[in-house]
């Protein structure tokens, strides 16, 4: 278990790195750390001190989807994928809170399918914690870039009071589209996507050096468009995706 692994931890460092071991040898791929401070100018109702008053960090873990599942799509194997990634996080999350509750600590784990339904937003804003967690930046189609892996991943947090290391936001970007020649968006089938625009709040307080900017994103259209096609496909997959040409056609990261 966990906790356990976290019993005689001792000082910010040590258990911030017994925590970030837990997560890749549980099949993690990505770890960070974000301040909840920085996620403060979220709108009201979305920000880590909404939820627990005390936070001090965002813990923000990250599952690959796999780069051959995800070039099928849109296909009833990267539904499946996507859907089972989620769980993997769901399951992930829950086992980092009840070790942080064990120590002693309040966590609140956020999982990667919360959503306010009729603002299409999360309980918090996971993109932007990955993002001032230091695990990538954003592209144009409003998903957090990495290094790694490009837009091809799924994210869950657990927002806590333990006295964790915080990361740093990456200083450089890594979204290129004037090498890709914008391909999310000459890509996506319902014109969902636009350079040049930015949605989120303007204060450069939302994370240091404005990295919270990215294309506009129709949300409702493409929302709208998944659920015709997959209708249209004859798909019964719940919570089936149905498109994600955007993260397919994205050249950043390392494919394999």
């Amino acid at each position: 278990m966990m906790s356990s692994v976290l019993e005689h931890s001792k000082g910010n460092k040590a258990l911030t790195l017994r925590i970030r071991n837990f997560v890749m040898e549980e099949g993690g791929d990505l770890f960070g750390v974000a301040s909840a401070r920085v996620l403060s100018a979220a709108p009201e109702g979305f920000r880590p001190h909404d939820i627990l008053p005390e936070a001090h960090a965002v813990i923000v873990a990250g599952k690959r989807l796999s780069d051959a599942t995800v070039e099928t799509t849109p296909s009833r194997m990267f539904d499946t994928m996507y859907v089972a990634t989620n769980a993997f996080i769901d399951r992930l999350i829950l086992k980092m809170t009840d070790a942080l509750v064990r120590l002693g600590y309040r966590a609140i784990a956020v999982g990667p399918h919360s959503l306010e339904a009729r603002t299409f937003r999360g309980d918090i804003s996971q993109k932007h914690a990955a993002v001032a967690a230091g695990l990538g930046r954003f592209g144009l189609q409003s998903l957090v870039l990495t290094p790694q892996f490009g837009p091809r991943q799924r994210w869950g947090t657990v927002i806590t009071n333990a006295p964790l290391v915080l990361n740093s936001p990456l200083k450089e970007g890594l979204c290129k589209p004037e090498a890709c020649g914008t391909a999310c968006i000459k890509n996506c089938p319902v014109g969902a996507l636009s350079e040049n625009k930015t949605e989120g709040n303007e204060s450069t307080d939302f994370l240091p050096g404005g990295l919270w900017y990215y294309g506009n994103v129709d949300k409702l259209l493409c929302r709208t468009y998944r659920s015709k096609r997959k209708e249209e496909l004859g798909w019964t997959t719940e919570g089936g995706h149905a498109c994600a040409i955007c993260l397919k056609v994205c050249p950043v990261g390392q494919r394999t």
